[in-house]
């Protein structure tokens, strides 16, 4: 058997453990083959726990030990490990508690682990150097229309439906837990880094609609444009301009282009 035959068989046996022992495993006493196989997958399954626990510091915390543990091992049954790097181990986490029982009777677990998660993506994403009001103060406000905006790569969006980031905070500066309430509306909330610091706050639905405008690439005037669904017309002027203001001086706006062309 070739060796990376071998090693293709260990890994099935070591993710999966369903199978009989290979003949390559030693049946030396004390240890059967099985026993010699089931350490290994006692480690594996130990070791990814122990990622997601490193990953979903506050989760585990609300769901303590025992409960949390089972949780990572029906996750690690449905989806085994696929990268290189442990790092990225608990992407699907968030998806796998909203719709596999007994965790989807409590919806805000799945909104703790996709906050979480987006915090750590937050964190680990790649830098550019912000760019302040400059960017746009450059150009004629009557072509203020033409320009699109590059943001952050730390910037994300989450639209949540419970008191996820209450809950978040309170376990973090160590202050009583309150009870998970479902908001009345979705809460939308903007989250980046900055000097090294992770940062969010709540947006409310028109910066969340004239945001994830821009951040597709539109133009000012597209942004202008997506703001007449949601607020008065002769409102959209002042909030447009405030909005660009408020993200020069958040540190998350990069670039600006006039069709293409860098203005800053």
């Amino acid at each position: 058997m070739l060796l990376r035959d071998v090693q293709r068989e260990m890994q099935a046996h070591v993710m999966v453990g369903e199978r009989a022992s290979p003949p390559f495993v030693a049946d030396a006493p004390p240890l059967s083959p099985a026993a010699r196989l089931a350490i290994y997958q006692t480690a594996y399954v130990s070791r990814l726990t122990g990622a997601l626990r490193t990953n979903f510091v506050k989760l585990h915390r609300v769901l303590g030990d025992d409960v949390f543990d089972a949780a990572a091992a029906d996750f690690i049954a449905a989806h085994p490990s696929t990268t290189r790097s442990i790092r990225w181990f608990g992407s699907q986490l968030s998806e796998f508690l909203q719709s596999h029982a007994p965790y989807d009777a409590q919806p805000i677990l799945a909104e703790l682990a996709r906050f979480e998660w987006t915090l750590t993506e937050v964190f680990d994403a790649g830098d550019r150097v912000s760019r302040g009001r400059e960017l746009f103060l450059r150009t004629p406000p009557e072509r203020w229309g033409a320009l699109s905006f590059a943001f952050h790569p730390t910037l994300r969006t989450l639209s949540l439906r419970w008191n996820t980031v209450a809950i978040w905070q309170a376990l973090d500066q160590g202050d009583a837990v309150p009870a998970p309430e479902k908001s009345p509306t979705v809460v939308h909330w903007l989250l980046w880094r900055h000097q090294l610091q992770n940062l969010f706050r709540s947006i409310d639905g028109a910066e969340f609609e004239a945001l994830t405008t821009a951040m597709a690439g539109l133009s000012f005037a597209q942004v202008c444009e997506r703001l007449k669904e949601v607020i008065d017309a002769d409102q959209i002027p002042l909030r447009a301009a405030g909005l660009l203001a408020s993200w020069a001086d958040s540190g998350i706006l990069v670039d600006a282009s006039e069709n293409g062309a860098d203005v800053a």
